[in-house]
């Protein structure tokens, strides 16, 4: 029987970020294409294969394990805490933000009311910090994160946990993004909007990214260029409720600004960077660009390789510093 909800993790969650940022696998750059992602877990030793398929679905076979194989459901259901169809959904609802869908005979006309404002006040008694261990980890420098232009955006919860707060494009909290070492999930209540960074009045660039991170490391990556950009994150592949804020937020930037595509360099990346580009043109004051990681997934893959080529460098420095 045909299920909307399960056709919707199949095809919006892109298989190769969730395995990742929840399942702690890391993608093999060497061996990876565009097409076809090989991912590794270095903790069980599993080596899976990932890619979309023409019906539009992401799926995985393992290495390992020839009978280990299919869509997202059947990956968690091999890997997660709960074996149960239904909290698969709960686990797979939590990354994508979304709510569980009322059955079509219940308030078919009514709206499920959302408590916003218990999820602002989750989010304001996170500790305020200049800094995050995770995102250093990361290769995301302490002076990117306390750059004005984030002052606000994320926080650390009491568990060490670094969180990214989404808002509206008027501002209002909609619930924020929990991410650590092998765990991703969102706010419980929450809906995912979008991580926005501080606006300026001399803002002439909005660089759209797939993760809070990739615009972390795109404005560490282009310090120049992004002195004068704002950066907006729609947290993976976007519903329909974010695309039509990201095009409110296009219409109100500055005339003869650009609009820059940063997202992932995979066939996802390639389809949301069309639906950006789409919105830009139906706005004559703005124009876009493609800015794809080059040789990389996404754009923490660069920094990481930059600041890991970089270390050795620095160390030396820091012992002749020491010599003095």
């Amino acid at each position: 029987m045909y299920d909307q909800e399960l056709e919707r993790f199949k095809s919006d969650i892109a298989l190769v970020h969730f395995a990742v940022d929840c399942y702690g696998y890391r993608r093999d750059r060497r061996e990876s294409s565009r097409a076809s992602h090989v991912l590794r877990q270095r903790a069980t030793n599993d080596k899976i294969i990932v890619r979309k398929d023409v019906d539009g679905h992401w799926t995985y076979f393992s290495v390992r394990d020839e009978r280990d194989n299919g869509t997202i459901i059947d990956f968690v259901r091999a890997r997660g805490h709960c074996a149960s169809l239904a909290g698969i959904r709960d686990e797979l609802r939590q990354w994508l933000g979304t709510p569980r869908p009322e059955p079509h005979y219940l308030h078919e006309h009514v709206a499920v009311p959302r408590d916003r404002h218990a999820v602002a006040r989750a989010f304001d008694a996170a500790k305020t910090a200049d800094n995050s261990p995770y995102l250093n980890a990361r290769g995301i420098r302490p002076e990117t994160l306390r750059d004005r232009r984030f002052a606000g955006t994320w926080g650390l919860d009491a568990r060490g946990n670094t969180l990214f707060v989404h808002t509206t494009d008027a501002g209002e909290v909609t619930g924020f993004e929990t991410k650590s070492r092998g765990f991703t999930r969102f706010s419980t209540g929450g809906t995912k909007s979008a991580w926005q960074s501080a606006i300026f009045s001399d803002d002439r660039a909005l660089v759209i990214t797939e993760s809070a991170i990739d615009g972390l490391s795109y404005f560490q990556l282009h310090a120049d260029k992004a002195a004068r950009a704002r950066f907006l994150s729609t947290a993976g592949a976007p519903s329909r409720h974010q695309m039509e804020l990201l095009e409110r937020v296009c219409a109100k930037l500055a005339p003869a600004s650009a609009v820059i595509a940063a997202v992932d360099s995979d066939a996802a990346g390639d389809k949301l960077a069309g639906r950006i580009e789409d919105i830009v043109r139906r706005c004559p004051h703005l124009s876009f660009q493609r800015d794809s990681p080059p040789l990389a997934k996404d754009w923490n893959d660069v920094l990481q390789r930059k600041e890991r080529a970089i270390e050795p460098a620095r160390r030396v420095a820091q012992d002749l510093e020491r010599g003095r």
